[in-house]
């Protein structure tokens, strides 16, 4: 049985948080679609509140500034109030920072590096981007719309290049840099080129040495988290693993139920988030406690001596209530004691059991009086006493079918086939995602969650349209059926 742990605190917020960062004194930011930017305590209360006018796209620290990333604006940045904002004509579509300048990529596919006071200080077209990091020292890498890999100098010069395979469809879908400045990149293929590469795999970059050694992973990356010693991989298949750089061969921590949705330390141990669980995992993989949030777990802050955790409803438009929790909480176990409330036999005062006076009384007969005998006797005369036995009747086909029932069957996601379009006039193309033909065996599919090669939710119907610039495009469906299982389903689309 797992030991659970209970919050400190739930805090009702009044929309989905897209994007976070932790700040100084244990404080932490959150970004919404609306534009709104609040700054919370690491009680969960409201600290301060600005709005940027359009969606949040990013968010970052950079020393005592808060610096956001709007859709349709710039970049601004704020410490107790607005210290200096940076336009950007075609709007924001991600940010990243590093010790001392942040890295934002726009709508037109340029990226731009600005300093702590707002300026600019280099400008790189690169086409557009589906992930962006940036390491200490200012080297960031870029994952390309087509599956390449770009490796920069703070300058936003060309280190290393990896193109994406012309023979095949690939994506990238996770980036972290360790503390010395190697890069992890999860890179992954579909496959439709039968060769030795394998489909999931991890690459890790030296900034000056180049590739250093590319390990297959089981099922695409979906969280990593840089070590010492090399990097925690979560993966698609609830997978927890372990790679040290150099490593070929990956070390299974754990093996969850559902996808690795995000990984952060917490002193030797980790906090896994994994569909609407947060777990506290130790290295050796044994599973400290196990908290349940109300939604699907998108975002855990490290506050120092707690975190805060974040989710949404698994559409992407109602937010479940923030919570705080202390990861050091002991574990409860239900209908068992703490590890704080031992329960020795004896340990109280009152242990239970008989003193030996007791023992002795209850082993003697009663002393009855003369009269209760005739009055036993005449009892036992008058009372027939009729025993019949119980005939159970059992219906096995239907005790079968009600052991059917219990058994809930996960639904099927199908996103469709993967396909290659034309563009048109305009250099884009239209192109329909239909999930019509997902399906629960055993009940109804009640939610639908289209998410982009980003992970942002774009859709909550079996059908939507979107408007494709030439490029690889990764989409990813979840379906959820009426008793809470869902599945996920993948497609890519490469507009020429």
């Amino acid at each position: 049985m797992r030991g659970t742990i209970d919050a400190l605190a739930s805090i009702d917020i009044d929309e989905v948080a897209r994007c976070t960062c932790t700040l100084s004194d244990g404080n932490f930011a959150i970004g919404c679609d609306s534009g709104a930017l609040h700054v919370f305590g690491c009680d969960g209360v409201v600290i301060d509140s600005v709005d940027l006018g359009s969606m949040v796209v990013g968010l970052d620290r950079l020393g005592d500034l808060v610096v956001g990333a709007s859709s349709t604006g710039g970049v601004s940045a704020f410490h107790t109030e607005p210290r200096w904002e940076h336009p950007v004509d075609s709007g924001c579509e991600m940010m990243a920072a590093s010790a001392g300048h942040v890295v934002v990529a726009d709508g037109s596919g340029c990226l731009t590096v600005l300093a702590a006071d707002g300026s600019e200080t280099a400008k790189a077209h690169l086409g557009h981007l589906t992930g962006l990091a940036c390491a200490e020292d200012g080297t960031c890498a870029a994952a390309l719309e087509d599956g390449g890999l770009l490796i920069l100098g703070p300058g936003l010069e060309v280190l290393h290049e990896s193109p994406a395979a012309e023979d095949d469809v690939e994506t990238i879908s996770c980036l972290v840099f360790r503390s010395d400045g190697v890069l992890a990149a999860a890179r992954n293929s579909l496959g439709m080129t039968v060769d030795e590469r394998p489909e999931n795999r991890l690459e890790c970059w030296h900034p000056e040495r180049g590739l250093l050694n590319t390990s297959e992973l089981p099922a695409r990356a979906t969280a990593l988290m840089a070590t010492d010693s090399g990097v925690i991989v979560g993966c698609f298949d609830g997978s927890l693993l372990s790679l040290g750089i150099g490593d070929s061969q990956e070390r299974l921590i754990a093996k969850l139920d559902y996808q690795v949705s995000g990984v952060c330390a917490w002193g030797d141990d980790m906090l896994v988030a994994s569909w609407f669980d947060i777990f506290r995992i130790t290295p050796e993989g044994e599973v400290v406690w196990q908290f349940e949030h109300i939604g699907m777990v998108e975002h855990v802050l490290d506050l120092g001596e707690r975190v805060a955790v974040l989710g949404d409803d698994r559409k992407g438009r109602t937010p479940a209530p923030m919570v705080i929790l202390d990861p050091d909480t002991p574990p409860r176990y239900d209908g068992l004691p703490t590890e704080e409330e031992p329960t020795e036999p004896g340990s109280g005062e009152y242990s239970g059991a008989l003193s030996e006076e007791e023992e002795q009384l209850v082993e003697q007969r009663p002393n009855l009086p003369e009269e209760a005998g005739g009055i036993l006797d005449t009892l036992h005369e008058e009372m027939e006493i009729q025993v019949d036995e119980q005939v159970v009747e059992v219906d096995l086909l239907e005790d079968l079918s009600e052991s059917a029932r219990a058994i809930n069957l996960p639904p099927v996601a199908d996103a469709g086939d993967d396909r290659t379009v034309g563009v048109d006039e305009e250099g884009k193309a239209t192109v329909l995602l239909d999930g019509g033909r997902s399906y629960d065996p055993d009940g109804t599919i009640e939610g639908w969650a289209w998410e982009d090669g980003r992970g942002r939710v774009i859709g909550d119907t079996p059908q939507i349209r979107v408007r494709l610039a030439s490029g690889v495009h990764a989409f990813h469906l979840t379906v959820t059926d009426d008793r809470r299982a869902s599945t996920r389903a993948t497609i890519t689309v490469q507009v020429r």
